[in-house]
């Protein structure tokens, strides 16, 4: 079992605030993190089925991944070392 780090914490703290999906961009601005490290720590939450990727087109064809929560994010407990 993978544990969750604070960096995963932080991620899905700001994904439940919003209450709609978030760009790895803006995650990493609000956290004051790398873009970089913020994708990884993404995949590895959606890996745990925490979160959803989401592939949205711009009006002039930019895609942008966004990052949502899923119904599995209230058993976060069972990841967290207490």
């Amino acid at each position: 079992m993978t544990d969750i780090d604070r960096i995963d914490e932080l991620v899905i703290e700001l994904l439940s605030k919003g209450g709609k999906p978030i760009s790895t961009y803006k995650i990493a601005k609000e956290a004051k993190l790398a873009w970089s490290t913020v994708n990884i720590h993404c995949y590895k939450l959606k890996s745990l089925g925490l979160i959803e990727e989401q592939t949205i087109m711009s009006p002039i064809g930019q895609k942008k991944v966004v990052w949502k929560l899923t119904a599995k994010t209230l058993t976060l407990d069972k990841f967290t070392k207490k």
